[in-house]
């Protein structure tokens, strides 16, 4: 079962009490499922997802009062997945048209039947059920509502911002999709729906990225800094060297000479461990200025030694 299967099952065992509100999400269901037969003068509510038929069915009947009303038959396709489909008569579907204010021949429901927050709630659950779809939240964040009647899909994703989202819509092929990718608003969509459990799923998914985003980044930074350390330690080794080939450690302050010793005694340490193995008797930025005092003087030794050896380039000239 794939994450938009698990959100309808849970949505399909939530019916609201409220006539006014079942009205809404028969409204719904009916925008997304209904197909109107012109020549028939009916209704016929379609999908290849049984519960979408089962939750038609108890919507007409308990708004109705009426058992049964309609003719639900099923057809196996060639895939062998189960079609199922709600046939209304004539007469059936003008009392459906006239009770839900459907427009005629669109089948899409007037904003009258949903002016009240807990309409649009109940009219959104029927639209989802009916043609919605969710990634799941392991590899994206993408909620969507399709249809193929542009100015209804504007109406959907007015009521989708109705509660503060950012639905975007688009058209793909005939169709025009209703869009949301926040994660924050995806899950608040999923919470007013009434899909609780779905919802408390991708806030644990988000939870879980979240931390695996966290470690990896420090992991990088931590990584960067080793790179960073063992870059400088390698240029204070080298110095240090060339010190100690060129002239030794005479002449040099006594904290020079011991950090120096230091160094050469903890090749890979970084700064703060080098405060720590020095007792902290000086701090880390006391130790970096030794440090650099260090390096000064390599850089020092190696001008004049480049200055020496040009001058004698240039007597053996002459």
């Amino acid at each position: 079962m794939n994450f938009t299967e698990k959100v309808k099952q849970e949505l399909g065992g939530v019916l609201p009490n409220p006539r006014h509100c079942r009205m809404a999400e028969l409204g719904g269901v009916i925008a997304g499922a209904g197909i109107y037969n012109a020549g028939e003068h009916n209704l016929v509510i379609s999908s290849e997802n049984e519960l979408v038929i089962k939750t038609a069915e108890k919507l007409l009947n308990k708004i109705f009062s009426v058992d049964n009303f309609g003719r639900t038959v099923y057809d196996i396709k060639r895939s062998g997945r189960e079609s199922g489909k709600i046939i209304l008569s004539g007469q059936e579907t003008e009392k459906i048209v006239e009770t839900l204010k459907l427009r005629s021949g669109e089948l899409t429901a007037d904003p009258v039947l949903y002016t009240m927050t807990c309409c649009k709630r109940a009219f959104l659950r029927g639209a989802f059920l009916a043609s919605g779809s969710l990634t799941d939240p392991n590899k994206d964040y993408h909620f969507e509502i399709s249809h193929d009647n542009e100015a209804f899909a504007e109406e959907l994703r007015n009521l989708i911002n109705s509660f503060g989202a950012d639905a975007k819509l688009v058209k793909r092929k005939k169709q025009y999709v209703v869009y949301v990718k926040d994660s924050g608003m995806i899950s608040e969509l999923l919470n007013i729906m009434g899909a609780h459990v779905a919802m408390m799923e991708l806030e644990n998914v988000k939870i879980l990225k979240e931390l695996r985003n966290r470690v990896n980044r420090q992991v990088n930074c931590d990584s960067a800094n080793i790179n960073k350390a063992l870059k400088a330690s390698g240029k204070q080794l080298e110095d240090i060297r060339y010190i100690r080939e060129k002239t030794g450690f005479e002449g040099m302050a006594e904290e020079l000479i011991e950090t120096a010793e230091l160094r050469e005694q903890y090749p890979e340490a970084s700064l703060a461990e080098l405060v720590m193995y020095n007792g902290d008797s000086v701090g880390k930025s006391g130790l970096n200025h030794r440090l650099k005092r260090i390096s000064a003087i390599a850089e020092k030794l190696r001008e004049e030694e480049k200055t020496h050896s040009m001058t004698g380039t240039e007597w053996r000239k002459r």
